[in-house]
This record gives C-alpha cells, sequence and structure tokens, in this order.
C-alpha cells in the first residue's frame, strides 16, 4: 500500500478530478486509473506536524503534548523511542 499525503493540494488541484486544472497530473492519474482514490477524507489538524502524529499513531495529536500548532525543526519529537 501507497499512502500520499499532500500539503497545501486543494481537490480540484488534479488532473484526475478537474480535467480543467492548470497543473497537470498524469503519474496521479495513473494511480487513481490502476487503483483506488478516496474523495472525502478529514484530517484532525490544519497543519502537518499533528497530521503525521496522527497518520503515524492512530491517535489525536491533542493527546501527545502538543496542544496548538506544530514543530519546528529542533523541536523534540512528540513520538517517544522504544527499545
Amino acid at each position: 500500500m501507497v499512502y500520499i499525503l499532500a500539503d497545501d493540494l486543494g481537490y480540484g488541484d488534479l488532473s484526475f478530478l478537474n480535467p480543467q486544472s492548470s497543473i497537470k497530473t498524469p503519474s496521479m492519474d495513473r494511480i487513481v486509473e490502476n487503483g483506488i482514490q478516496f474523495t472525502d477524507a478529514h484530517s484532525n489538524s490544519s497543519v502537518c506536524t499533528p497530521t503525521r502524529y496522527g497518520i503515524i499513531t492512530g491517535r489525536y495529536a491533542w493527546r501527545s503534548r502538543l496542544k496548538n500548532g506544530g514543530l519546528w525543526g529542533y523541536d523534540l519529537p512528540l513520538i517517544k523511542k522504544t527499545g
């Protein structure tokens, strides 16, 4: 399985969803033609750090120490190391 997460991508930006789009996406079009597409998805946050945290852990980001916003390059990781 391949999971593609795009930041700042609008529903009508991909050419398979909007033939009049100014952005041509032939590779994404092929993926949709040969696979499956989801057109109704929801995120638990509008910024990337909590969204990625939720995808990786299956938990809401607000259950971590991150209560709002996102992380910066030198912040401590939200997910603790194991092992």
